[in-house]
């Protein structure tokens, strides 16, 4: 390592190491945060509940980990230690001892009980992982985005994949394998020695952005993110169930929904290039609006096993448009840097969960059929909210490497 005046310097080796730690931690968290929408047909044969109800219990992981994630994005803003990490880790892991709840409404309790600690470890982790990511400033701030996010997105999909498959063979008893790997994130956290970044304060932050960058108000970020979020909600959680209604098995809708996960995981990489050449913000309207075509055409052809494919192109996308939000959120003006983590990565699929409870219910009296047929016009929407920004802010320059001023331990 380099020596510095305030002790080593981490060489760019040690930050991809640290970068693939964060990135296989968000993996987990997020990989427990999707166990249950896969299963809901086991959970509502073995407990004899509603879709409302099944709706209400798979909500209460989003939207605990998305209320506590805005409640916590402020705390230890200048720790440098990943406390919340380890912890989120932990509780996350939670979900995977809902065989454990009894079959009445006692047991109902207990799962909903269940999903709001696992989600409350989904939310700490993520503005400590941001935070961390900010620390790898031998890596570029675009690409060390993508990479955490994606992996995110990929155990999410995963989640639904392994758990469905997990339950399938050996029933709700089977997502007891999983909860060892709590330990494996744990221990790679403190090998790697990973850190997180300080935001100094705004006055010296904006004295060090260059005069010409027209910085975005952070509220317009999130308005932009909010109504594909609520479509992509409603996707993940009720494509499965769907799938099950059509007459297809267990596995298929984790297949279906990690399919949407995997086109997350590679179209961050493709849309980052073209955000390199065009920026963030019209990458970010073509990514939504080229999300409508997959969406509307799995949706006419959903009952064809093929017709899977076209969730890839969804995710490939509609999430690299997220990540593309995140970037332009992470050099935004207002609130601080966990504050302003929280609530693109929290304040957007909380409100978003919100509306698919009402959604849910609307599912229950018509079908889930007819609401997924709804979630086009999210992406159409979020797409013309980026096109409405970049009229408003047309010499805006996003994700300019180092015009976020951090503080970087040692």
């Amino acid at each position: 390592m380099n020596q510095a005046a305030g002790g080593l310097r981490p060489t760019l080796r040690l930050q991809w190491i640290q970068l693939v730690v964060l990135s296989g931690v968000h993996f987990l968290v997020d990989m427990f945060g999707n166990v249950l929408p896969a299963i809901l047909p086991v959970i509502r044969d073995d407990f004899h509940v509603t879709l409302v109800v099944g709706g209400f219990v798979l909500a209460s992981v989003p939207l605990a980990s998305n209320a506590v994630q805005i409640l916590t994005g402020h705390l230890r803003p200048n720790k440098t230690r990943p406390l919340f990490l380890h912890l989120g880790v932990i509780l996350s892991a939670s979900i995977c001892l809902v065989a454990l709840s009894p079959r009445s409404a006692a047991g109902i309790a207990l799962l909903v009980g269940l999903g709001l600690i696992s989600g409350s470890g989904v939310a700490v982790a993520h503005p400590e992982g941001l935070r961390a990511v900010h620390t790898l400033r031998r890596i570029s701030p675009a690409l060390s985005t993508a990479v955490f996010m994606t992996s995110g997105f990929l155990g999410f999909a995963s989640g639904g994949a392994i758990s469905a498959i997990l339950v399938a063979s050996y029933g709700l008893q089977g997502l007891y394998p999983l909860i060892p790997c709590l330990l494996a994130g744990i221990i790679a956290i403190r090998l790697s020695r990973v850190r997180l970044a300080v935001e100094r304060d705004a006055t010296t932050a904006h004295s060090r952005t260059p005069s010409s960058v027209q910085v975005l108000p952070f509220w317009k970020v999130l308005f932009i993110g909010l109504p594909a979020a609520v479509s992509t909600t409603v996707i993940l959680q009720l494509t499965p169930t769907y799938l099950n209604e059509l007459g297809f098995d267990l596995a298929f809708g984790g297949f279906a929904t990690a399919m949407f996960g995997w086109g997350s995981t590679v179209g961050p990489f493709v849309w980052t290039a073209v955000a390199h050449r065009k920026g963030d913000l019209p990458a970010s309207i073509w990514a939504f609006l080229l999300s409508t075509p997959f969406i509307v055409l799995y949706l006419v052809f959903a009952r064809h096993a093929a017709a899977a494919w076209l969730l890839f192109g969804v995710g490939f996308s509609s999430m690299s448009a997220y990540i593309l939000t995140i970037t332009l959120a992470r050099e935004s003006r207002g609130s601080n840097l966990g504050q302003r983590m929280a609530f693109i990565v929290g304040g957007t699929w909380g409100l978003a969960t919100i509306v698919f409870l009402g959604l849910a219910l609307v599912a229950d009296w018509v079908g889930t059929g007819p609401v997924l047929k709804l979630t086009p016009a999210g992406y159409v929407l979020s797409g013309v909210a980026a096109f409405w920004v970049l009229r408003q802010h047309p010499r805006v320059v996003a994700a300019q490497a180092g015009t976020a001023v951090l503080k970087v331990p040692d």
